[in-house]
């Protein structure tokens, strides 16, 4: 038979055929000609998530169905198999050469299917009364999403051994299929979806190992995997689910099968069957007898009855009839034949064959015969996968079966004898997961598992249940019964409750009424959602700062019912006059009253502060940024602090600090024409090297490349002049790259060239170029302005770097960067470079505005972005940045922002409670991420050295993230700690935990960045850090007053110290041991210095208490909220939300307790 005129090659998601996202093909061509045959979608790794995410939703429907419901589509795919055996046969000859004349696969594979639709209802769990007062089961679950990847010789079986028994028992499934032969896969896919499946239980794509295999052995939403393959490819699975989310992994791996001739044996047939085995599919079988033991006595007929067969075989094209053999399935494949035939040749006697033959253009390799070869030779031990077999000689059993056991490999054996006793003898001691006695491979029991010994893979397929067995998950149900005397009455309910339904909205909208609760009075909770809208917004009216959820509105219902509800506060007061609002009752509170909502209610302050810079001006500062919570800290027990709301400035230096003014040289050299200054060539590629290693590997705002080509350009006499954006963004870089704010205008290091310019002067000089920046409004200038930002911001110049940013952002709008807009001639690169500039920006945007207390100006509340990330297979990110950084960043770059929205409001002096679920919620979504990232970019997992860096910064916000969530409640714990009540207490010391588990989690990390010399001084946001966890452990010191926080105190000086003086860096390295002094905590001694206040909970206490209400200290400025405890198992130490943080239990913030000692991995 011919080939179809058209060979579907595309990928098969959610029901769809698409081609793959980057757009990626690879050829086939036939083994047999070398002719091409068809180009094939390579799937990427967003096209292995969307069939992931396409299985994961098509589950609950699909798990939902009775097997007698998803048995029909197996009927009729099993049918449309058979109709297209033909055209598959003919795919599988063109593209790894198996010859038509054989082909049996689609046959066997309908087969399969047909079985396994008739065994859904054999899935049955066990039941047990064994334990007096229960009755115990099990439940046989499906997994969930399964994925399958299968090997190339024998596609359509494997593909009918995976995909049916996980199907009819429930689970959705992704297979892969093999880049050397995908396409009778792809040809099953199109019969897929003429059966109708639904959209997403069946998902067929085909690639490359290290890119969608990978990505299936890694992903956090695939729980098990089978896997048929080489052994090299199954220890990566392995490890890929072990680093991950330890999937259900079954592996079935090569082998290097012995076959055992006794003198005894039916000779004839041992030599056709051992023969066949090894030539059948071109020996590309992996329980193929490969090596071949024959007693001394009938050695020599054997080998000459052996090879006689082995010359019977028609080598020829696999399209034409009669042939039987066929070419090797590619060009590796069959380089890999010859290499071990050459060691073959050195090692043992050839008897036949040995290579390739002549006449043939194709992949083929003759049917070769070894004979005498050292069992440890490398021909003897590692599987070839080819026409090549090695015959031995044997004298007695123990012998042999030494031999044939030695051997990594264990999957197939078998033994040729006519005396019984000696075949079980072998039976019981060939190390293998199946041994033929009087046959061999391919043979097998349709009724019995396989799978293999040793390292020929982990786990069984086949009857009677065991493939079933591999798809689904053993639960165990207890059932405690009532005991009478000495009876165990249980009460089986055959009928259900009658339900009076349908309910409101059902009725209303016509949908089935699936609600199985009786009605208990009205059914309030059975409302349209017009009714829940309204009702929510006339609440939300009268309780503008209230929390609205199930707790606070049984308050308020209670509240009214006993008349003791305040005069709620509408959004517009009618009246100058408010009524005293009524105290709540001493009544008992009736029996049936749900339980009353509990919060913090001391402190209603606003949050927020103003700080005086160097100019004069007051500039507001919110509570969410490090600067008001570290002049908390540094104000604790301080009686001379003023009682007002301004943060006291640095002691050193100014800030913003007086940056130098453009002289007219310096503006003649900045002015847009046919000059710009530029450095030394060797002084420019130093900056831009310092630039790349340390900023540009989580600031991505240039391809490398294209970046270097364009210096290239600027430093060429004949290129046309440079733009004005190009050349502020290039003086930025140089501002960073020479930072070393302490140095003389005029550098004199010369490994630098002898550069004039200092980073100020080059500040001075992108700052001239602002003006024609904001007019040409282009990538660039967003690029410019934006490196201008990170480059102030090191300065210390907190204002101007916000400014710059939100004038980067506002052309980015201007340029349709948020909508993912684009000219018509926009080219596909150009797309996605501008895809992570502006994911960039919205990164930087919230570190930028957090650090120095100000809004994002990207906020996804209010505008709408369409951008999708960045394809690192179109566009790779670079030597520096790791794949998936910026996906992962950004996603808790959002989880930063809701935690700042919940946690850090903008509002006015009307207090709003905090509920104990929205901070639970908050926790557990960070755990989630930590636990959810790609393994590669796990701190735990060894990294390449340039990769380092962006790997550790991605932790260490994640650890600022829980901090930023959790340092409320420890300066809490410190400041009221004794008026706490004792239930409360126990859910803010597990909060201050955290937050010290958070800052030494941190500090470990800092410390091997400061070993593998990553730490830098070009950011702000190291020493932002290192600053950060100071006042964490501050906090823990002036609480516990034991000496290991002091220890990290100091161990945090001291990297501060081994950094580059320069910026924001040094302004921390200098003023923070001058704070620690004020507060009492000196370097050298154990006791306080002679300045200072050493801190003490009760001198705190004291102080908190007598501060004027009517003045705000930064101190009280962070506590502006109430913190509702809206689930009664919050005060419970067993509690699943306190369970959340897998806190080492050795931290201590009882001063009571004794230190033990932390885990500081």
């Amino acid at each position: 038979m011919s080939l179809p005129e058209k060979i579907e090659t595309r990928l098969f998601i959610n029901g769809e055929f698409s081609e793959s996202s980057h757009g990626k093909t690879f050829d086939i061509k036939n083994p047999a000609t070398l002719k091409f045959v068809a180009k094939v979608y390579e799937a990427s790794e967003e096209d292995t998530d969307r069939a992931v995410a396409a299985a994961k939703a098509a589950f609950p429907s699909w798990s939902a169905l009775s097997p007698d419901q998803r048995a029909p589509y197996f009927k009729k795919l099993a049918n449309l198999i058979r109709e297209n055996n033909d055209e598959l046969a003919a795919l599988e000859a063109v593209s790894m050469g198996k010859p038509m004349g054989g082909f049996f696969d689609a046959y066997a594979c309908a087969a399969k299917f047909d079985h396994y639709s008739e065994v859904g209802y054999s899935v049955q769990g066990t039941t047990s009364v064994q334990t007096p007062g229960f009755i115990n089961m099990t439940f046989r679950q499906p997994f969930g999403v399964v994925a399958a990847i299968i090997p190339w010789n024998v596609a359509l079986l494997f593909l009918a051994n995976k995909l049916a028994p996980a199907l009819i028992v429930g689970n959705t499934v992704v297979l892969k299929s093999s880049e050397k032969s995908p396409l009778t896969s792809a040809k099953i896919a199109t019969l897929v979806q003429q059966a109708g499946f639904p959209p997403g239980v069946i998902n067929i794509i085909t690639g490359f190992g290290n890119v969608s295999g990978s990505i299936l052995s890694h992903h956090m939403d695939v729980r098990a995997l089978s896997f048929t393959g080489s052994g090299r490819t199954g220890r990566l699975i392995q490890a890929a689910a072990a680093k991950s989310n330890l999937k259900q992994v079954m592996l079935e791996l090569g082998g290097k099968s012995p076959a055992v001739i006794f003198e005894d044996a039916d000779l004839e047939d041992a030599v056709k069957q051992t023969a066949y085995s090894i030539q059948w599919n071109s020996g590309q079988v992996c329980m193929a007898n490969s090596r071949v033991y024959v007693q001394d006595t009938i050695a020599e007929k054997y080998i000459t009855e052996f090879t006689k067969q082995i010359q019977n075989i028609k080598i020829g094209d696999p399209l034409e009839k009669g042939v039987n053999h066929g070419p090797q399935a590619d060009e590796v494949q069959h380089k890999a034949v010859l290499r071990y035939l050459k060691m073959g040749k050195k090692s043992g006697d050839l008897v036949l064959g040995g290579g390739a033959p002549s006449d043939r253009d194709g992949y083929y390799i003759q049917p070769t015969i070894f004979t005498n070869t050292p069992e440890d030779a490398t021909i003897m031990k590692e599987e070839v996968f080819g026409p090549v077999v090695n015959i031995n000689v044997f004298k007695t059993e123990e012998e042999v079966l030494a031999k044939a056991n030695n051997t990594e490999y264990g999957l197939y054996a078998a033994v040729f004898t006519k005396n019984i006793d000696r075949a079980l003898r072998f039976a019981k001691g060939l190390e293998s997961g199946t041994v033929g006695v009087n046959c061999t491979s391919p043979a097998l029991g349709k009724d019995m598992p396989f799978g293999g010994y040793k390292s020929s893979g982990v786990g069984r397929e086949g009857e009677p249940l065991y493939s079933l067995n591999n798809f689904l998950e053993i639960k165990t149900v207890v059932i405690k019964i009532a005991n009478s005397g000495m009876a165990i009455h249980l009460r089986v309910h055959f009928e259900f409750s009658p339900v009076p339904g349908p309910c409101r909205y059902c009725a209303r909208t016509g949908a089935s009424c699936r609600i199985a609760t009786p009605r208990r009075k009205r059914p309030y909770y059975h409302v349209t959602e017009e009714e829940y809208q309204c009702s929510m917004r006339i609440l939300e009216y009268f309780f503008p700062d209230q929390e609205l959820n199930i707790q606070t509105l049984r308050s308020l219902a209670n509240d009214a019912s006993n008349g003791t509800l305040a005069s709620p506060v509408c959004r517009q007061t009618h009246s100058p006059s408010s009524p005293e609002s009524t105290s709540p009752s001493d009544e008992e509170t009736p029996q049936e009253a749900d339980p009353v909502v509990e919060s913090v209610n001391d402190l209603h302050e606003p949050l927020g502060c103003m700080m005086k810079d160097s100019r004069g001006r007051y500039r507001y500062i919110g509570a969410h940024s490090e600067i008001p919570f570290n002049a908390a800290v540094c104000s604790l027990g301080d009686e001379s602090q003023p009682k007002s709301a301004i943060i006291r400035p640095p002691k050193i230096g100014s800030y913003p600090p007086g940056l130098p003014t453009p002289t007219p040289s310096t503006v003649d050299e900045a002015t847009p024409g046919d000059h710009f200054y530029l450095p030394p060539r060797s002084a420019c590629d130093h900056y831009v090297s310092r630039f790349f290693e340390d900023v540009h590997c989580t600031y991505w705002l240039y391809p490398i490349e294209a970046f270097l080509s364009r210096v290239e350009r600027t430093y060429s006499a004949t290129a046309p002049p440079p733009t004005s954006s190009w050349m502020c963004s290039l003086y930025c870089i140089f501002a960073i790259g020479a930072a070393n704010f302490s140095a003389p205008p005029t550098g004199t290091d010369r490994r630098l060239g002898f550069d004039e310019k200092s980073s100020t002067d080059y500040i001075a000089l992108a700052k001239h170029l602002v003006p024609e920046v904001y007019d040409e409004a282009d990538i660039d200038s967003i690029r410019g302005l934006a490196i201008m930002s990170i480059a102030l911001e090191n300065l210390c110049s907190r204002v101007s770097s916000y400014l710059y940013m939100g004038a980067s952002i506002q052309i980015a709008y201007s340029l349709g960067l948020h909508r993912d807009q684009m000219p018509g001639s926009g080219q596909t690169m150009e797309r996605e470079q501008n895809r992570r500039i502006w994911w960039t920006l919205f990164i930087l945007d919230q570190e930028i505005a957090s650090r120095g207390g100000s809004p994002t100006l990207i906020d996804e509340r209010l505008l709408k972005i369409d951008t999708p990330l960045p394809s690192e297979q179109l566009l790779y990110p670079g030597m520096h940045t790791p794949l998936s950084w910026l996906s992962t960043s950004v996603s808790l770059c959002r989880l930063k922002r809701e935690i700042i929205q919940a946690v850090y409001p903008e509002r006015s002096t009307s207090a709003k409670t905090l509920s104990f679920s929205t901070i639970s919620n908050l926790l557990l979504s960070l755990q989630k991420w930590q636990q959810l990232i790609p393994p590669h970019l796990k701190h735990d997992v060894p990294s390449p050295p340039t990769y380092k860096r962006a790997v550790a910064v991605l932790h260490l916000h994640y650890w600022g993230s829980t901090i930023l969530l959790c340092r409320p409640f420890l300066l809490y714990l410190v400041v009221k700690h004794k008026t706490l009540s004792s239930s409360k207490k126990i859910w803010f010391e597990r909060m201050g935990k955290t937050c010290i588990d958070a800052a030494q989690k941190s500090l470990a990390i800092l410390q091997q960045m400061g070993a593998d010399d990553t730490l830098g001084s070009l950011t702000a946001f190291d020493s932002t850090c290192l600053l950060r966890i100071i006042m964490i452990f501050i906090l823990a010191y002036a609480h516990t007053k034991m000496n290991h926080y002091r220890s990290n105190i100091n161990a945090s000086i001291e990297l501060l110290r081994t950094m580059q003086q320069i910026g924001f860096c040094k302004m921390v390295t200098e003023e923070t041991p001058m704070r620690l002094v004020d507060l009492g905590i000196t370097e050298e001694g154990e006791g306080a210095g002679e300045k200072g206040v050493l801190l003490d909970d009760d001198l705190i206490a004291q102080l908190w208490g007598t501060l004027d209400p009517n003045f705000m200290s930064p101190l009280q400025a962070q506590y502006g909220f109430d913190l509702s405890f809206d689930d009664s198992s919050s005060f419970d130490l067993n509690s699943e939300a306190l369970q959340f943080t897998n806190l080492d239990e050795s931290i201590v913030l009882d001063p009571g307790h004794v230190f033990t000692g932390f885990d500081m991995r």
